[in-house]
């Protein structure tokens, strides 16, 4: 590949974290969307799903800002106006902080779980992940009402993300068929124009 072409498109790793986070993502907002309406036995087995997807979401999320660290995404149309690119730069900010942040509350809610003081966290089949320590060792009375506001703190999160996601694909279509940039080939899917 022409070595501008391939400067133009994200590296195999970066690709691959992308569309991964972005599935699993699109998959817990779903699930978590809809599980407090199911029966207790079909809601568990959501619970648990949604949890393992978050889990995986927070520890591929840190392996791409590792990646991102030391592999500098290839550069931005050169033609695109300031007021684009800080967008571009703060909605890309605020997705990885949230990326990052909603497994986190997550694992919260499911440590602060009043029915659950001390017991390890059921994720898919027989997995089990530890609670945050400290958060399962509060005091019943104060334990729970942070698990309230862990859910209530998730649910903003989850609309939050939900908005930035619809924004970030907004944005890349508009790239793509308005101002005619190869913005979905950066992101592996097509081919990259020779400039």
């Amino acid at each position: 590949m022409h070595s501008g072409m391939a400067r133009s498109r994200y590296s195999t790793v970066a690709i691959a974290l992308h569309w991964a986070i972005a599935a699993l993502i699109i998959i817990d907002l779903a699930v978590g969307s809809v599980m407090e309406s199911y029966p207790p036995g079909v809601r568990g087995v959501l619970v648990g799903s949604h949890a393992t997807a978050g889990l995986t979401v927070l520890l591929l999320s840190v392996l791409r800002v590792l990646w991102r660290l030391r592999h500098s995404p290839p550069p931005l149309p050169a033609d695109m106006p300031r007021w684009e690119r800080s967008a571009a730069h703060l909605a890309h900010c605020l997705l990885y902080a949230l990326m990052l942040a909603m497994p986190l509350i997550g694992w919260s809610i499911l440590s602060a779980h009043p029915a659950r003081p001390g017991h390890g966290i059921p994720l898919l089949g027989s997995l089990q992940m530890l609670p945050i320590g400290f958060i399962s060792h509060w005091p019943a009375a104060f334990q729970k009402m942070m698990h309230d506001r862990f859910v209530r703190l998730h649910v903003i999160g989850a609309w939050l993300l939900f908005g930035l996601l619809l924004l970030h694909i907004a944005g890349a279509l508009k790239h793509q068929l308005i101002d005619g940039h190869a913005e979905l080939a950066r992101m592996g899917l097509g081919r990259l124009r020779a400039h």
